[in-house]
């Protein structure tokens, strides 16, 4: 299977299958008690990974058989259905609403968080733009300002579901790109005070995100800091080599979204200080791989684009990684790859294979 690929192919593909892997394996882990309790069959939410990582490997195939430089050419397409699904999603009868959050469309067979495949197409749709004005973003109306009127319609609509975790992350994707492209600084610091303040305003404007913030400065608090409380209690837990594999304590329903959300929180306690270092070198070395990748690759387009996907994979996983560690406030994040959820699964793989249709037009 790996005849004819590169060092670097292979490296991706080893790190991208470690984390699968893993996945599945905490997954089973984290859930399994809630799943008996719910369904009678501990390996409900497996089995239903597994499903969506064969999805998503035929995704990654697909994807990395297919010329990247065809993505700019369906790039309005791409931004155009993540609107039009956006909106789709608030409309009666086509959102489901979990937890006071409407993100997830219902279909047949499962239900599709819209925010995963927007986040995706707006990241290819943003290296295609900045790729055609090859370093030339001096106008801010003309070059530098359109992309962030696209950005504004999405996050309104992201905001409405509401999913703020994935609105920050596209704000911060959008301004490191541009950054990445040569923007001129006062564009970007206007810009992004101006992001500091609809931060500010979101949070403030919902009680809830005000809790996260005090559980946040205040993990001794009560209420709203169990959840992070109980994350930490996990880590401390598992001290340097872990309760070991299945062992966990807190998965036994005492931490909220274990196998979601916080699934890193129980890694760190069946696997210790040791398996976190582990998880994090595998991070280094996909955000490393994803860098060659763009460094080496044939042309502005698949430069940037390398470097998109791949800073829209690590971020994500940083972000969900200092939540768990009470580094950030609560959000809504899975980690790619390790959290249940098969929208997140199936756009991480389909990415992957977008870096190595890259990586493989620079022989």
């Amino acid at each position: 299977m790996l005849y004819g690929l590169k060092r670097d192919e292979i490296i991706l593909l080893s790190v991208v299958a470690t984390l699968l892997c893993l996945g599945l394996l905490m997954v089973f882990n984290a859930s399994s008690i809630k799943a008996f309790n719910a369904y009678g069959q501990s390996s409900h939410y497996l089995l239903r990974q597994f499903i969506f990582a064969i999805l998503g490997g035929v995704a990654l195939l697909a994807c990395a058989h297919f010329d990247y430089h065809w993505w700019s050419k369906l790039t309005l397409l791409l931004v155009g259905l993540s609107i039009a699904l956006l909106a789709l999603v608030l409309l009666p009868g086509f959102g489901v609403n979990i937890k006071g959050a409407t993100r997830w469309i219902k279909t047949p067979l499962f239900n599709l968080q819209v925010s995963e495949f927007c986040k995706l197409s707006f990241v290819i749709y943003l290296s295609a733009y900045l790729a055609k004005r090859n370093g030339k973003l001096n106008d801010f109306k003309r070059d530098f300002l359109p992309p962030w009127i696209i950005l504004g319609v999405v996050i309104a609509l992201l905001m409405l579901e509401p999913d703020f975790g994935s609105s920050v992350v596209l704000g911060a994707l959008t301004f490191v790109l541009l950054f990445v492209a040569g923007a001129r600084f006062k564009h970007l610091g206007f810009f992004f005070l101006l992001g500091v303040a609809g931060i500010v305003a979101a949070i403030a404007g919902r009680g809830y995100r005000m809790d996260r913030v005090t559980s946040f400065l205040d993990v001794n608090g009560h209420g709203v800091s169990y959840q992070l409380q109980q994350s930490l209690i996990a880590y401390g837990a598992g001290g340097v080599h872990g309760v070991g594999v299945g062992n966990s304590v807190q998965k036994m329903l005492y931490l909220p979204e274990s196998y979601t959300d916080f699934v890193v929180a129980v890694w760190g306690e069946e696997f210790g200080f040791i398996g976190v270092v582990a998880l994090v070198v595998l991070i280094a070395a996909l955000f490393g791989i994803g860098i060659k990748i763009s460094r080496s690759a044939p042309d502005r387009l698949g430069a940037i684009l390398a470097f998109g996907l791949t800073l829209f994979l690590v971020l994500q996983m940083t972000i969900n990684f200092w939540v768990t560690l009470g580094l950030l406030p609560t959000k809504g994040l899975t980690f790619p790859f390790l959290s249940y959820g098969g929208s997140s699964l199936c756009v991480s793989l389909a990415a992957v294979g977008v870096l190595l249709n890259v990586s493989r037009q620079t022989r």
